[in-house]
């Protein structure tokens, strides 16, 4: 298991067609790759959530076009997609009384490495659990 914090982009917007399309042009015509990704939609907004490769170039695009961006702090882990892995990791920051106040990610092969973005709420003692977890 590997991991590293990274920085996340929250955008809010409008749920109606074409606004995903809006954001995810404006970041692509500057270069800047998409990472991880998540969107949730409410009757009225949307909120996407993703890791850029730039996150400081991207976040000034979106606030120049005119999206409300705020940022945060996450957990990027990689590990292997084997049973148990998110039983072995939520609880281990259970036990360290740290919640999980969102999660996503994707495999693309059973077996293979995968990557989960984490926000926590105590970013320095997850850090801790999962250096501990690495070493076992």
């Amino acid at each position: 298991m590997h991991f590293k914090i990274q920085r996340q982009l929250t955008v809010a917007l409008e749920n109606y067609p074409g606004r995903l399309a809006a954001v995810s042009t404006t970041i692509a015509k500057e270069r800047i790759n998409i990472e991880a990704i998540s969107l949730l939609d409410s009757i009225d907004q949307g909120v996407i959530r993703l890791v850029a490769s730039d996150p400081t170039n991207c976040k000034a695009l979106l606030v120049k076009e005119g999206f409300y961006v705020i940022e945060a702090d996450v957990l990027a882990i990689e590990l292997t997609d084997n049973p148990g892995q998110l039983a072995l990791l939520s609880h281990a920051l259970a036990a360290a009384k740290i919640n999980i106040e969102y999660i996503y990610g994707s495999n693309v092969q059973p077996g293979e490495n995968m990557r989960l973005i984490i926000k926590v709420s105590d970013l320095s003692k997850a850090c801790q659990v999962l250096a501990d977890l690495a070493e076992n």
